[in-house]
C-alpha cells in the first residue's frame, strides 16, 4: 500500500460516514499557528474476516504553518501541499527516484477524494470529525497530553487520540466487522531538530513538472506509461 492510499484512508475513505449532527465537548474554533513537527507513523490495515491478512506502512509527516509533505519509509514516493497567500492548496504527487512531480489542480481534487480541509490534512481528522467523539479522558502519549475520543458512527467503532497542543493525531483506530484500521504515531520532534528533514522546496521545483490532466495525452512518455502500469490504472 503506497503512501498516497494510506492517506486516503485516513484522511478521506475513512471518515466520509461521520455525521456532524453532534458537537459536544467540541474542539475549540480557534486557529493558532500550527506547531512545525516531524513525525514518523506507522499504518496497519488488518483484515479480521477469513481469509485474516495484514499490510502494515511506515511513513514521515512534515509540517510547517503552510506546507505538508509525506515520504514513504523507502524514501521514493511523497506527496506535499502547500497553502498559498489567497488559501487555494497545491498537491502535489512526488516520485524521489523519478524527480519527477505530478500536480492536481483544485478543480481535480474532490474526485481524487482530496481534501481541501487544511486542519484536517494538517491533522488527520478535521474539527468536525472530532467533535463527532465524545471525550472520554486525558491520556499522557510520547509525554505529551492527549485526548482520548470514542464513538460509533454507522457500524464503525472510532477511537482517536488527539494532542490538543500539536493539533494532531497521535492514533486513530476505526474496526468495522471486516476490518481494522490503525494509524499510530512513533515519533514527534520538533521540525528544527529532526534528524531526517523534508525534501527543499526549491529541489521539488527543479523535478519534472507534469499536470495529472495532461496524463491522458502522454500515454507514450515513459515516466506515464511505468506509473500507469505500477497504479494499474488510467488517469483522466
Amino acid at each position: 500500500m503506497k503512501i498516497s492510499d494510506c492517506l486516503k484512508i485516513v484522511m478521506t475513505v475513512s471518515f466520509m460516514a461521520f455525521s456532524l449532527s453532534s458537537f459536544a465537548e467540541s474542539v475549540s474554533d480557534s486557529n493558532p499557528p500550527l506547531m512545525e513537527v516531524a513525525c514518523r507513523y506507522e499504518m496497519k490495515v488488518t483484515r479480521i474476516t477469513k481469509p485474516k491478512s495484514s499490510i502494515t506502512n511506515a511513513w514521515f509527516f512534515w509540517r510547517t504553518p503552510n506546507i505538508i509533505q509525506t515520504q514513504d519509509a523507502d524514501g521514493d514516493h511523497g506527496e506535499i501541499w502547500e497553502r498559498t497567500a489567497n488559501g487555494s492548496i497545491q498537491y502535489r504527487k512526488l516520485y524521489h527516484t523519478d524527480k519527477t512531480a505530478v500536480e492536481y489542480m483544485p478543480t481535480d481534487m474532490p474526485t481524487n477524494n482530496m481534501s481541501f480541509d487544511w486542519f484536517k490534512l494538517s491533522g488527520m481528522m478535521s474539527k468536525e470529525e472530532l467533535n463527532t467523539l465524545k471525550m472520554i479522558k486525558i491520556k499522557r502519549v510520547l509525554g505529551r497530553s492527549a485526548e482520548l475520543r470514542k464513538g460509533e458512527i454507522n457500524g464503525q467503532a472510532v477511537e482517536v487520540l488527539w494532542l490538543p497542543n500539536e493539533n494532531l493525531s497521535a492514533n486513530i483506530i476505526k474496526k468495522d466487522k471486516i476490518n481494522r484500521m490503525e494509524l499510530r504515531l512513533i515519533e514527534i520532534t520538533p521540525l528544527s531538530l529532526a534528524v531526517k528533514q523534508p525534501i527543499a522546496i526549491g529541489d521539488i521545483n527543479n523535478y519534472r513538472q507534469i499536470d495529472a490532466a495532461d496524463f491522458g495525452d502522454m500515454e507514450n512518455d515513459p515516466f506515464v506509461k511505468k506509473l500507469m502500469s505500477a497504479e494499474g490504472h488510467h488517469h483522466h
